[in-house]
């Protein structure tokens, strides 16, 4: 198990980015009968058969897939696949039984009309399907959730077993049920993947849920000045999340430093600031991840 090191220069990062393949459909049904809906975005392959990285998007609240946008087209540019899911009740995945279920703009009303409580088995039950499309690497997944959806995440982890997560204002406690906070806390335990988790100090929920995971084994959070919550952060910090997934599901897999193959060219540039991060252990040298189990 490997702690975040957010280290890297950026400029050594910055690839071409590759032509993504033909979008898949996803269609699920939950268990307790809503149709969710999915798109299943590949990079192009750079070699016949190979097969790539995925990280499956979770939205925050009133939003839906295509609210990633600024992120997949960064993580795609690194060979990093996406699956980006309309949470239950949200874009196209509002169809329970037949019926139209669809969030308001109350959250915790909504929270309970169609079971907020429920998106992290939604999550695992993608990631199920996901491991079965070809192109895909099971042994390379990774989670992003931005506020219901990083609370989401965390707590899907045991079952869907990601390499990597990233939590966006991780919040919504409240419609997750009792010690939901401590059932956080102990999913991570449980499954240890490598965890960033961004909030602001002013954003109460996320910022309280931040600080109970920070001494973790394996999760690095930056807690910032102000009230920025979850796709507000895409605006300075994309370019953190996408190389912190190449570095967790490209780099780490294959044993490459993340300047190996331009250092030749030029000397490294000094390394990314990491201010306003904390984590509870020394970064780690860069090597070769053993390949997590599958499900």
């Amino acid at each position: 198990m490997r702690t975040p090191r957010l280290l890297a220069p950026l400029a050594a990062l910055i690839l071409a980015a590759p032509l993504a393949a033909a979008p898949t459909d996803m269609a699920l049904a939950s268990a307790d009968g809503f149709a969710l809906k999915g798109t299943l975005t590949l990079p192009a392959a750079a070699k016949p058969k190979a097969k790539s990285p995925v990280v499956i998007l979770a939205h925050q609240f009133g939003s839906d897939r295509t609210g990633w946008a600024p992120l997949t087209e960064k993580l795609l540019a690194r060979g990093i696949g996406v699956l980006a899911l309309d949470l239950r009740g949200h874009g196209e995945s509002a169809m329970k039984d037949g019926a139209e279920t669809r969030v308001t703009a109350d959250f915790m009303t909504s929270a309970k009309a169609v079971g907020f409580d429920k998106i992290p088995a939604d999550l695992a039950l993608a990631a199920a399907w996901l491991r079965k499309q070809p192109g895909v690497d099971g042994r390379r997944i990774g989670l992003a959730g931005s506020s219901v959806g990083a609370f989401s995440v965390l707590l899907a982890a045991p079952e869907v077993k990601p390499v990597a997560i990233l939590s966006l204002s991780p919040a919504g406690t409240a419609a997750f049920g009792d010690s939901a906070r401590d059932r956080m806390k102990g999913a991570l335990l449980r499954s240890r993947p490598s965890v960033l988790v961004l909030a602001s100090s002013e954003d109460k929920d996320a910022a309280e849920n931040a600080q109970a995971l920070k001494d973790l084994p394996g999760v690095a959070v930056d807690l910032k000045d102000g009230k920025d919550h979850g796709f507000a952060y895409f605006k300075d910090c994309s370019d953190l999340m996408a190389v912190y997934f190449g570095e967790y599901l490209t780099y780490h897999h294959t044993g490459k430093r993340y300047a190996e193959g331009h250092a030749r060219a030029a000397a490294a540039p000094a390394p990314a600031s990491t201010e306003g991060v904390t984590s509870n252990q020394p970064p780690v040298e860069k090597k070769a991840a053993p390949a997590p189990a599958t499900k």
